[in-house]
């Protein structure tokens, strides 16, 4: 796959921004940008594209009218939306980058004379920031929406949805749209926001309520879309079933994705679920269930994305303890080494890769929930960073 985006980056590039901009143009290049968008999901890489193309297509800029046709105004907001979804998984590796390298660094030397405590402290407080400016982005997008892009039953932005984890709910059901399209895209925009909750909280486990709300909506908008969906929707339902807690829960995704992979044979449904029964394995404590070995071969096709790909980093972003050892390659013929890591060619966030960033005060553990009664609905628009 690897081989088949770097073919098709090229040729995009060398055809130019313009030629993206025809009818016919346009619509390869949002294919691209699209299929671009969920691999990066998937591998935790940056788009192969750059920041410069992403709002290239026309409908980026196209505000969308009350009385935009359905399939017209889902377009331009997915256009919208893989912007945002390509800033977060940026944000992903950064942060993840960020923390695993000053925590090699206490691991090494944990006197408290060093300040490195207090610097992870004050880098927590950057990406939290950082977080928090993503989420806002998100809050726009979803106000520039028409007011009739949502379900038919509620307004589940307002209104919200039960946390999954804590309902005595046994079968998800869907949730009803005026188009599957729409399902698609905002089933994006739930994923969005649990990724952003991940980044916010690297090893927590424990989904928030918001969180569990989240997942649950996510799920039903899933269900209200046809099979012909899928490939913009695994990499959705896959980041959602990570949180989910109940077994009940778990053995009824399991059901809906056999069904799937028995009705489409699709490769990326099997890979998924493997990933999705690694994961509940591996939270679980149990052996049976997690991936055994990589196929020889899979990571020398195009380094730093095939490897990438297979081990799903930007979905399954194992705890921080585990990736301070990444460079411990057993058997590796080179012994120790930092594995390489495809880094595109986007500038975001470079320009803060920075050890010495400028205290901040507030708090930065991100993770108390508050206190009273949790209602059985909560909204969807509610934010799990109220500190700035």
């Amino acid at each position: 796959m690897g081989l088949h985006m770097l073919g098709s980056k090229k040729i995009i590039i060398q055809r130019g921004k313009e030629a993206s901009q025809t009818p016919i143009g346009r619509a390869l290049f949002s294919f691209f940008l699209r299929t671009d968008m969920q691999s990066s999901v998937v591998t935790g890489n940056p788009m192969f594209l750059d920041e410069s193309w992403w709002k290239n297509d026309p409908l980026y800029h196209m505000a969308i009218p009350q009385e935009a046709p359905i399939l017209l105004a889902a377009d331009a907001a997915l256009v919208k939306l893989c912007v945002i979804v390509a800033k977060i998984t940026i944000l992903k590796r950064y942060s993840t980058m960020k923390r695993v390298k000053l925590l090699a660094k206490i691991k090494k030397d944990p006197d408290p004379a060093k300040g490195y405590q207090s610097l992870y402290a004050r880098q927590e407080q950057q990406i939290r920031k950082q977080v928090k400016e993503l989420q806002r982005e998100l809050e726009l997008w979803h106000k520039g929406l028409p007011a009739w892009f949502g379900s038919l039953h509620t307004d589940q932005m307002l209104d919200g949805e039960e946390d999954i984890n804590s309902s005595d709910i046994v079968e998800i059901m869907p949730q009803r749209y005026p188009h599957h399209s729409i399902a698609v895209v905002l089933s994006c925009a739930f994923a969005a926001n649990i990724q952003l909750w991940r980044v916010a909280n690297p090893d927590e486990l424990n989904p928030s309520p918001l969180v569990g709300a989240l997942v649950h909506a996510l799920l039903r908008a899933f269900l209200a879309t046809p099979q012909s969906a899928d490939s913009m929707s695994i990499s959705n339902v896959w980041i959602a079933a990570l949180f989910l807690k109940k077994q009940v829960h778990r053995e009824w995704l399991e059901d809906v994705i056999k069904r799937r992979i028995r009705d489409t044979d699709f490769w990326c449904w099997k890979f998924a679920l493997h990933g999705i029964q690694h994961e509940w394995a591996t939270q679980d404590g149990k052996e049976d269930g997690r991936f055994k070995s990589m196929p020889t071969g899979a990571q020398e096709v195009v380094p730093g994305v095939s490897e990438n790909l297979w081990h799903a980093d930007g979905v399954m972003i194992p705890k921080l303890e585990v990736l301070t050892n990444e460079d411990e390659v057993v058997g590796s013929p080179e012994g120790k080494r930092m594995p390489y890591r495809f880094k595109g060619d986007t500038k975001l966030f470079q320009d803060r890769d920075s050890d010495d960033e400028d205290e901040a005060g507030g708090n930065t553990d991100g993770t108390a929930e508050p206190e009273g009664e949790i209602p059985r609905r909560i909204p969807l628009n509610a934010s799990f960073i109220d500190d700035y």
